[in-house]
Parts: C-alpha cells; structure tokens; sequence
C-alpha cells in the first residue's frame, strides 16, 4: 500500500500522481473518492435502481417491526395495567374495610323510642256524664263544696274556674279548660285597655263567654272578685297587669294562678306571694313547661345529682315521678336503657320569632310590658333553673323537709341565683326602633363567684385569722396551702355540707324580628340532651351519650294529651293542648289536698294544695329575679 502525504499545488502534479498509481485499483479509487466528490463508492455496493428496491424492503420490515413492537407493548402493557390495578384495587379493598371497621367502631348506636306518660288525673277522674251533671249543679247553685273536715262529702265537686283577661292566652288555656271537662264560672274582661270604656269590656267578656258557654261574665274585676261561685282565677292580662287583678283575688279569698311572668319586677312577684301567705291561698305562675311529661322524665332522668341510671320506659311509665329523691327504677325488657351523662355544665337556647310589626301590640308596647325577655326569655331562664334547683335539692338533705310526700330543702334565694349575669339587646325592627328589647342575648353564670376566674391567690388567713367552715372550703377547693389544725377543722362534717359546687355557663338569644329552632341543649360531662323545639312546650328530645366519643343516640319522644280545641277555633300558640298538664296537676292537688280558703274556719287557713312540687315557689322567683338582672343588664327600667 503507498501512502501519499503532501500537498497538491496543481492539476500537472495530480496527474503524475495518479498515472503513478494506476496499477493499484483500490487505491486509485480511494484518491478518486477523496479528492473528487469525497465519497467512498465500494464496487461491490449496488447500483442506484438496486438500491431503490432494497429501501422499500426495509421500510417494509421496519414497518412491521414497529407494528409488532406497538401491538406487543400494548398486550405487555394491558397486562401489567390489569395486574396493578388488581394489586390497587386490593390495597384500596383493604383501605376501605378499614375505614369502614374504624367508622363502624365509632358510629353510634342509634335508636328511636315512643313513651307513654302517666295517665291525667282528669281522664281517670270521672266519666263525662258525672262531669256534665256536676256543671249542671254547680251553675244552679245546688252543688255541694268539698270543706276541709267534712266527712260527709266522699268526693269534692269540680273545681271552678274564673278566667280574668279575654286575649289569645286566655282563649287557648280556656279551650284547654271546657275541652278537659273542667268547669268554668265566670269571666271578666280586661277595662281601660287603651282608654276603653266599661261597655266595651262588658261586650269582650259576652262574647268570650258565649264562645265557651261561660254562665257569668263582668266588665270590671270588682264584680269577678264578688263572686262566690269561683274558687280560682287564671289572670291572664298584660305583664304589666298582674299586680294589681291578683292582688285584688286574693284579698278575696280566691286562689290564683297567673300567666307568665308573675310580673315585670322581682319586688311586685314578692309582694304578690307575701299577699298568698300571709292569706293562706294558692299562687302560681303558669310555668306550664315544667308539667310536660319529656320535661319531668329530663329532671328525673338526668338532672338529679343523685339519680341512680334508670329506664327510660319505667320512668315515663311513673306515676308519680319523684322530683327529689333518688329512686330506683326496674328495667324494661323491650327497651333497656341505661345513662350516665353525669353532671350538668352548660346549656344553649335560642327562642325567637318574627312578630307582627304593630307598636299597638304588646309584644313592641312598653307600657303593656312588651319585649322578647319577658315574653319567650324567661322560658330559658326557668329551663336553667331546672338544673340550679335539682342540684341541689339532690345534695345533702339532712334539713330537708318533707313537703307534698317528698323530702325537700328549703333554698335561699342564694343558693339558686346566678353569680354573674351578662346581658346586651337592642330595639330595632324593620328600620324603627322600638322602647323594648326586640333582640336580646344574655348569660347566666353559676360557680365562680362574683370573681369568676381566681387570679391565684389565697385570700384567707388559716393560721388563726378567719378560720370558719366556709373559708375554709373556698382556700382548699383553690389549692391553697391549709395548716394542719385547719385541714382537721375541714375534715369533719362541715366539708361535705358544702358539697359539688353547682358550675354551669348558660349562654341565651331570644328575639322578635327572626325565626328560631327555638331549641334548648343541655351539656353533660359525658353527653348531651337536645329538646327539640318548641323548648317551652316540648315532646322529643336526643340523648348523645359519650364514652368519651360518641356512642348511644337515643331519640326519646312523648305523646301529647289528646284534648281536641279545634271546636273554639284556631290555637293562637302553639301545642295549646299542653295547658291540660297544668290544669290536671292542680285539679288533683285540690281533690286530694283540698281547695285553700273554702273553709270559713280560721283554724284551717293554710291548709289544702298550697304549692306544687314541680313549680317550687322558690324557682318561681327566682325566676323573676333572674330575668329583672337582665332587664337591667340592658337599661330596660332607665
């Protein structure tokens, strides 16, 4: 092989080059390809037209070499897709079990039960023909009293009723009243309501009374005082005239029961109570939330400290409930049902409605004792002294005192009262603004004091300064250090008269320009119970029962009175019908106690149904007192 460096300078010298190389073929060729067109051509390589068949051979094997790589990396690939879907599918099998065994473990129990209250006294009574003759004899003057001491009387004849107002209240309790078989006497309307005149009220009181078929009726409250055939009133006027018709009753020998609030303010409710002491006569405000079955079987059931776990069946089934005193109930088979919520630590409700725009109106009229406090927001403050007064009536009883067959304390008006209220509202409606509380919000705090959160500091001397009972109690229940002799002093019987410190925070809104659940909700420490609205007149609640998630869901409901109003026209409240619990309660305290101030013997003054337990006189002012806070928590007085 010759191998040629160097540099051509001219087409002479390449010539001789390649004259001199002709013998070798490839190496001509080579310098040819080299230096003419620098290609390499191969003799052996085919020529054009051949290469021209060649590329379509190729493509065509390319072709189905790329067909077949596609069609088996789509078979491979499905393949592999099915098998990790499959693998997915397991491990999402797997994930969903397990969320659904977590979900199950922690998804209530969740149950619904329809109890039956006790049956009314009123049904049990008499049959409707004993009824009607007895009205019949009543009216006529012929019907004997029942007198205290006379044994000669084997059954009492009805009670008679008087109804003092001629409003909606009025209307539906009185529908309650005729419908239930009671017997009412007489009615008188209320006068100089907007600077009416005596024949105005003469004709509201007629025609009230011809609705129900009412024998007598007055257009002045002197002439209903006069009447001897009426042993109680329902007054039931405006809030701010209930002063003055109840007073004017009792002074007339005649027992009263009074329409919700007892009155705009605690010392017109104290002088009004005074006045039924001091005369030996019934006073009660018509509180009638506290008479329906679901809210006594709340009491029992829940808000006595001491109540022992009970079923829920066996205890509507009662019939008389026991308010005060740890009983203990037999198991349902159908239904057993056992709670332990524990003790009572705070409570939420929402009463309101959207009422009329009307400043003539009492709910939006000051001087008629307008404003939603007053109207719907003392409901809330009777359903939190529900759980102040069944704590401690079920704490220590030694002092208690046997009161209508029940062991009961005497409170002081201390013992229930909140030590804090907080209160704010305001009177604008649609744009006006109005002299009442159009919208309110309040709480109620108990437990705390008048301090509410300790700043930490021990405030009491215990080395020989203020060594009593109480401060005492106070300096250990805050972690204070106690001398020896002071822990000694407080390990006697004065600690345990001190007992569970009632703690709860109410929280309230109430309104008249909205709509509401109009819900109340008791929190427990291990649960809570929902009365389903309405809450001032309820018939089903939820009990959510924590240990410590949530566990029971027990939807409790009760089947109201059947007593038909629909013959005296529409109800202006509604389940009006619930007045029948209140009417039935104090019907058979009468029967059995005897009616107070029937008897002309002034030996016997005080005597008969004075009270009912489950409307302490106690709670219903405090009720007032408490509600009076708020008012002025909100400048309603200034």
């Amino acid at each position: 092989t010759t191998t040629v460096t160097g540099r051509v300078e001219s087409s002479a010298t390449l010539a001789t080059v390649a004259s001199s190389l002709s013998s070798s073929s490839s190496a001509a060729n080579i310098c040819y390809d080299s230096l003419s067109s620098n290609r390499r051509f191969s003799p052996s390589r085919p020529s054009p037209s051949h290469n021209g068949k060649f590329a379509i051979v190729r493509i065509f094997f390319l072709f189905v070499y790329i067909i077949c790589m596609i069609a088996g990396g789509l078979l491979f690939g499905k393949s592999k897709y099915h098998r990790n879907l499959n693998s997915s599918n397991n491990v999402r099998d797997d994930t969903s079990n397990m969320r659904h065994d977590i979900v199950e473990h922690f998804k209530p129990e969740k149950r619904t039960i329809v109890l039956t209250p006790p049956p009314l006294y009123l049904d049990s009574r008499n049959d409707i023909d004993r009824r009607t003759s007895n009205l019949r004899a009543s009216l006529l003057g012929l019907g004997r009293r029942h007198r205290h001491g006379d044994t000669n009387n084997d059954k009492p004849a009805p009670l008679r009723w008087a109804v003092l107002g001629a409003g909606r209240i009025a209307h539906d309790f009185t529908s309650a009243l005729v419908s239930s078989g009671c017997t009412v006497t007489a009615v008188a309307a209320m006068h100089n309501y907007n600077g009416e005149k005596h024949l105005s009220a003469l004709y509201r009181a007629e025609s009230f009374a011809k609705t129900f078929s009412i024998p007598n009726y007055y257009g002045t409250y002197e002439e209903l005082a006069q009447d001897k055939n009426v042993d109680i009133v329902y007054v039931a006027t405006t809030n701010q005239n209930h002063l003055n018709p109840t007073l004017l009753m009792l002074q007339s020998g005649k027992n009263v029961l009074v329409e919700k609030p007892t009155a705009v303010t605690y010392e017109e409710a104290k002088l009004m109570y005074d006045e039924a002491h001091k005369r030996g006569l019934f006073l009660m405000t018509n509180h009638w939330t506290r008479f329906f079955p679901l809210v006594k079987y709340l009491r029992t059931t829940f808000l006595e400290l001491q109540s022992s776990p009970m079923d829920a069946v066996s205890a509507a089934s009662e019939t008389t409930p026991s308010f005060l005193s740890v009983r203990r109930w037999k198991s349902h088979p159908s239904h057993p049902r056992h709670y332990n919520l524990g003790k009572v630590l705070a409570m939420h409700g929402d009463f309101g409605f959207p009422a009329a725009l009307d400043p003539s109106d009492r709910f939006l009229n000051r001087t008629l004792g307008g404003g939603v406090t007053l109207d719907v927001g003392c409901y809330l403050v009777e359903l939190a002294l529900l759980a102040a007064y069944d704590h401690h009536q079920s704490g220590n009883t030694d002092d208690a005192a046997i009161v209508g067959g029940k062991r009961r304390r005497k409170l002081s008006s201390n013992e229930l009262q909140p030590d804090q209220v907080t209160a704010t509202g305001h009177g604008m409606y649609s744009g006006l603004e109005f002299p009442v509380d159009v919208e309110s919000s309040f709480s109620l705090r108990w437990g705390g004091k008048n301090y509410g959160i300790w700043n930490g500091e021990c405030d009491v001397d215990t080395n020989g300064g203020d060594t009593t009972a109480t401060s005492l109690s106070s300096a250990n229940r805050r972690g204070c250090h106690l001398a020896p002799s002071s822990r000694q002093a407080l390990s006697g019987d004065s600690e345990s008269a001190f007992g569970d410190e009632f703690t709860m925070l109410a929280s309230f809104q109430a309104s008249f320009r909205r709509p509401s659940t109009f819900e109340v909700e008791y929190v427990f420490e291990n649960g809570r119970v929902v009365l389903h609205g309405p809450g001032n007149c309820p018939n089903e609640m939820t009990i959510y029962e924590h240990e410590p998630l949530l566990k029971r869901e027990t939807t409790a409901s009760f089947k109201l009175a059947t007593v038909d109003l629909s013959p005296f026209g529409r109800s202006n409240y509604p389940r009006a019908e619930g007045f029948i619990y209140v009417i039935d309660r104090i019907e058979e305290c009468m029967a059995k106690k005897g009616i107070p101030g029937l008897s002309d013997d002034s030996s016997m003054r005080g005597s008969g149904c004075l009270e009912l337990e489950e409307n302490s006189i106690e709670e219903q002012l405090a009720t007032v007192e408490i509600t009076e806070r708020v008012l002025k928590e909100m400048n309603y007085f200034s």
